[in-house]
């Protein structure tokens, strides 16, 4: 009789448990959540990047075929050279040193093919510089960072070092767990590990290793897990997003000093952010040296990429010459 009423008791519980999940899952996609699933519009695209213990990411070397956006686009060639930077045409001579450029997909030239990026058409301007661009789609600046003090224990000829930044780089900084969630969507593209920068109690700089986006069981095929996923992430990565500003400014000074250290100039170049934190930028730069240029312009219909988003070969002219103008002329 007791162990009867023993197994009624935990089959009591067992069900009760049960259906509360069941309720708590139906709950949420009410609410429209719904399982992990990962995004399909890379499921036709080369993979073009490799893991790294360091960066999260970098480009691995090849020649890469992008099928067109829409109907009236066509193919793009994505080229990555062994050194990790993007093709952007030939140098007449080297004379007067060499030119890099670090920062975000924009930087990179994501969506547009290798001659359409704005350091190609620099490089053809700029006939004594090697122009090399080591942007990598989904940087922010602290991986531009890391990636730049690697780049500098092998260059000793760089002349220019220019860090293209766009407002969104500020939450992958400070190691958003939505950025995280987002890249780890995009899977194929090998965005899945992402180093990230937070203050400590001082206002000091704390760096961290790369961090992975949790994988529990059975989230493929239920939306509370990836909901219980995004808790946990949240507050593995928690950040205060009043600090994201003043975070990437101290990495901007890292950017600034190691570059001084190398012989190099270092220059911020702005191409997409809002008035407000444009003006916090122009004031930042005043107040310690930072050669600073603003070259953005407004990312309207005709100057994208159509079902991509990112500039179109259009947008990146006028980077270019905005670039050239400002900064070599």
């Amino acid at each position: 009789m007791i162990k009867k009423t023993i197994f009624t008791n935990w089959l009591l519980v067992f069900t009760s448990i049960i259906i509360t999940i069941i309720l708590l899952e139906v709950l949420v996609r009410l609410f429209g959540f719904t399982p992990w699933h990962f995004y399909q519009s890379d499921l036709n695209e080369p993979t073009i990047n490799k893991y790294d213990s360091k960066v999260g990411w970098k480009p691995k070397e090849g020649v890469y075929i992008f099928p067109p956006k829409s109907d009236n686009a066509k193919d793009t060639t994505f080229t990555t050279l062994k050194d990790g930077s993007r093709f952007s045409g030939d140098s007449i001579n080297v004379s007067k040193g060499d030119v890099v450029f670090i920062g975000g997909s924009i930087t990179q030239g994501v969506a547009v093919d290798d001659k359409e990026t704005f350091s190609f058409y620099l490089q053809n301007k700029l006939t004594d510089y090697k122009v090399k661009n080591y942007g990598v789609g989904g940087y922010g600046a602290y991986q531009s960072y890391l990636l730049l003090k690697d780049l500098l224990k092998n260059e000793n000829n760089i002349k220019h070092i220019i860090y293209f930044f766009i407002e969104p780089h500020e939450i992958r900084n400070v190691g958003d767990a939505s950025w995280l969630n987002i890249l780890t969507r995009f899977s194929k593209r090998k965005h899945v590990n992402l180093p990230y920068a937070q203050l400590d109690k001082n206002d000091n700089l704390v760096e961290y290793l790369p961090i992975k986006y949790i994988e529990l069981p059975f989230r493929k095929y239920s939306a509370l897990i990836t909901r219980v996923e995004k808790k946990i992430m949240r507050i593995k990565l928690y950040s205060k997003y009043k600090d994201e500003v003043k975070i990437s400014q101290k990495i901007i000074l890292k950017m600034k000093k190691i570059s001084e250290k190398n012989g190099s100039k270092f220059l911020f170049i702005n191409l997409y952010s809002d008035k407000d934190k444009l003006k916090s930028y122009v004031e930042f730069s005043k107040k310690n040296k930072v050669t600073f240029v603003d070259c953005e312009h407004p990312l309207i219909e005709g100057f994208r990429v159509q079902n991509d988003g990112h500039p179109n070969a259009k947008s990146h002219k006028l980077y270019s010459d905005c670039i050239y103008s400002k900064v070599f002329n």
